[in-house]
């Protein structure tokens, strides 16, 4: 079976934290080989238009 990849972004490491523990309690079934850790998107033009409202941090969940 090939490896999958799931995206979390959020506005903050905080939520990105939250949505993370979310989703991996959503999912108990999958098989998870790695949990990223949080990282910082770069910054664009659209965050510099979009303020706060803009995702400024992923993490990335491989699963099978």
């Amino acid at each position: 079976m090939r490896a999958k990849r799931h995206i979390i972004l959020a506005k903050n490491r905080r939520d990105a934290e939250a949505l993370r523990d979310s989703w991996l309690q959503e999912n108990q079934a999958l098989k998870v080989l790695q949990v990223h850790p949080p990282e910082h998107e770069p910054r664009v033009l659209l965050s510099l238009i979009g303020g706060s409202d803009v995702p400024r941090v992923s993490i990335t969940i491989d699963y099978e």
